[in-house]
């Protein structure tokens, strides 16, 4: 399966999970309250019975269907491109039209499987305006609620939504991880020929590019500094030393297949270095006003040194002894060993390998 279609079904299994939690606590809460006043009949027959949790859970699952059609739609255009408020309103508005197809729906399994057509339009009877515009309101707010929180775990990335809630960071955790920097080629020269605001779309452009390599390589975007990116895997995942350096290199056989696009929109073709290294570093959430996970420690310095080596080396990447020995027997990846060096801010010299893929 397909990186953004794993992207997209657990979205979409999260928001239908969302909803229907949000609905049945409308049910609960509403319907529970009401149920000791309400005088046998439709009304009292459709809150007691099954027909109540068969409209919730298949609007539910409606909504999650939807919310995954909305999504490939974004996704597969320049649509993801808007700004951040444009999208919520979008969607939200997008999935109330999906709200009424799937209203259709439960309708249909109504009258198929548990009441008749005058049963039904006895039930829509004694629904009074209140009732409907209270039902509507709840609806539409849990949508747009969702919609919100789903965007704002896309914008802080996979995973870092959780940690933040949960406060895995408040306090500081020592982990193990690896860290790839990228660094943006010639950018002050690109920088000046463009000029700052064509400069922005440059490298918004070339960010957006990058993303379904994030995606199918699973690293966490850690830092975007101006022209320079951080990506990080935990050191636990399977293969992260592995897919820092193929990532590495699927962005630029990504950016090699857009030459032509590139040239013709900007008139400049971004090439991109990296450094690799890995370690132990202290995990911790910083700010107040406005709260992230921060690293420390020495692999990040390592890495950034890497980085400014590749100029003197004229090396695409470079990564240290540690990264070497682990991909060591990788057919697809071939190194070669460029000296040890003294970093800045380090005591003990470390191995250099360049990294280029196999031939």
């Amino acid at each position: 399966m397909k990186v953004y279609s794993r992207i997209i079904l657990s979205e979409a299994a999260i928001g239908a999970t969302l909803l229907t939690a949000a609905w049945y606590l409308f049910y609960w809460v509403a319907m529970g309250s009401m149920i000791d006043y309400i005088r046998p009949g439709p009304m009292f027959d459709y809150i007691t019975g099954p027909a109540i949790h068969v409209e919730l859970i298949v609007s539910g699952l409606g909504l999650g269907v939807v919310l995954a059609g909305v999504n490939i739609l974004f996704d597969g255009t320049s649509l993801r491109l808007r700004p951040f408020g444009q999208i919520i309103l979008i969607k939200t508005g997008l999935y109330l039209l999906g709200l009424a197809l799937v209203a259709v729906v439960v309708n249909l399994i109504f009258l198929s499987f548990l009441f008749s057509l005058e049963e039904l339009q006895a039930l829509w009877e004694t629904m009074s305006p209140r009732l409907l515009v209270s039902l509507g309101s709840w609806m539409a707010l849990s949508i747009l609620g969702v919609n919100f929180l789903m965007e704002v775990r896309r914008k802080v990335g996979p995973g870092n939504l959780w940690a933040l809630l949960t406060g895995r960071y408040h306090r500081p955790r020592n982990e193990e991880r690896v860290f790839l920097f990228l660094d943006l080629k010639g950018s002050t020269a690109i920088a000046e020929s463009l000029g700052h605001a064509r400069y922005s779309e440059f490298l918004r452009q070339v960010y957006h590019d990058l993303t379904e390599i994030v995606l199918k390589h699973g690293a966490q975007i850690y830092q975007y500094v101006g022209d320079e990116v951080v990506l990080t895997w935990p050191s636990k995942q399977p293969d992260s030393r592995l897919h820092s350096l193929q990532a590495f290199f699927a962005f630029q056989e990504k950016l090699a297949t857009k030459t032509v696009w590139y040239g013709e929109t900007f008139g400049v073709v971004p090439e991109f270095r990296g450094g690799v290294e890995e370690g132990n570093v202290t995990a911790t959430e910083v700010g107040d006003i406005k709260r992230d996970i921060a690293y420390h420690g020495d692999p990040l310095n390592t890495a950034a040194r890497l980085l400014e080596l590749c100029r003197d080396y004229g090396q695409p990447v470079l990564a240290s002894g540690r990264i070497k020995a682990a991909i060591s027997g990788e057919p697809s990846l071939e190194t070669e060993l460029r000296g040890e060096v003294t970093l800045r801010g380090r005591r003990e010299p470390v191995m250099v390998y360049g990294v280029m893929p196999a031939a």
